[in-house]
């Protein structure tokens, strides 16, 4: 016994000595085993040193990750809600009224999941089917709506559109297991204009592509096919698979962009009683909320020829006193002569 522990890496000279310096151990000959102390304790040194880098690291990176995994799914905590107007779907692809009105409440669904909006549904204007009969790439613009929307307090107005189903006859696969195929692009565009300062915020185009056997007479006719538009046949089941995930996709990165844009709102009105906001308690304003007032800065000239006005600085803060369903009273803390239709954020 004695010589197997003179043999390990930290010696023990007798049951009831000390181990070069090191405290006592009597269990060694008790348990009948020999204990390499050192070893021990340089392990267990590791692994705590482990344990402490680890921890360290959580709570650098950790508060971090679980801010921005948080920031995904919760709704805007920067401000107000924003008030949506969702205009009706534009039906260029032949789905039929009683499929579109399914889209659209899978659509609206799936923005508002967690109550972030505040969303409205809208009519189309009388004459604005000729304005925006053939968008192109999409894009649905109708200044008439987009007044309205400003009228009705709105922040954000979205559009969206079915292309027509467009299909081309293709070649898949190498020779000698060459196919035809039809292949039919189902997609669909969705526009979100910013009321507030009259500019596109984003144009998205989500689309799927279905391919189905092409019907072809014979051998000739298969070889001297050239790409072109086709009406396909698709399964039903199919189509409105496709049309779901399309809408689910699209209503996803919509809700995720408009969250991340700042809330900006609007002075209804402003004389010696006070300054009136098109914010209330239904986008959860509360008395004591603090705005900034801002002026108008450049103005720019977009692509259909209107004139932009870029927001400008600060130029004073007002401060809510009485809240009303869809706007607010508020008083004055900074700066002077406000004016009906002047922009306000919230301040940070």
């Amino acid at each position: 016994m004695d010589q197997k522990v003179q043999d390990a890496g930290c010696r023990v000279q007798g049951a009831r000595r000390k181990v070069q310096g090191n405290t006592p151990l009597p269990s060694a000959r008790r348990i009948g085993v020999t204990i390499p102390y050192c070893t021990c304790m340089t392990h267990a040194l590791k692994t705590l040193m482990l344990l402490l880098i680890c921890l360290a690291l959580f709570a650098a990176g950790g508060c971090t990750t679980t801010k921005r995994l948080y920031s995904k799914i919760s709704p805007d905590s920067s401000g107000p809600k924003k008030r949506v107007l969702v205009l009706p779907f534009w039906d260029q692809a032949g789905l039929g009224e009683e499929k579109l009105e399914q889209l659209t409440t899978q659509f609206l669904s799936r923005l508002n999941r967690d109550g972030a909006f505040v969303v409205e549904r809208g009519k189309r204007s009388s004459g604005a089917s000729d304005r925006v009969r053939s968008p192109e790439y999409g894009i649905v613009t109708d200044p008439e709506q987009a007044r309205r929307a400003d009228q009705m307090g709105m922040n954000v107005m979205l559009t969206a559109v079915f292309s027509p189903l467009e299909t081309q006859r293709i070649k898949t696969g190498i020779w000698p297991f060459r196919k035809i195929k039809d292949e039919t692009e189902i997609a669909m565009y969705v526009n979100a204009f910013d009321v507030i300062n009259g500019t596109l915020l984003l144009t998205r185009l989500e689309s799927v592509k279905i391919r189905t056997e092409a019907d072809l007479l014979d051998e000739d006719e298969e070889e001297a096919a050239e790409p072109q538009k086709l009406k396909p046949e698709i399964e039903e089941k199919t189509l409105d698979k496709s049309l779901s995930e399309i809408v689910d996709r699209q209503a996803a990165e919509v809700s995720s962009a408009l969250r991340e844009r700042p809330w900006l709102g609007r002075i209804i009105s402003s004389d010696a009683s006070g300054t009136f906001i098109n914010a209330g308690s239904d986008v959860g304003v509360v008395p004591g909320t603090v705005f900034e007032v801002l002026g108008t800065g450049e103005t720019i000239s977009s692509a259909g020829g209107q004139s932009l006005a870029l927001l400008g600085p600060k130029v004073g803060e007002i401060k809510v006193t009485e809240v009303m369903k869809d706007r607010a009273l508020t008083s004055v803390q900074e700066g002077s002569s406000f004016r009906a239709g002047q922009v306000i954020r919230i301040k940070r």
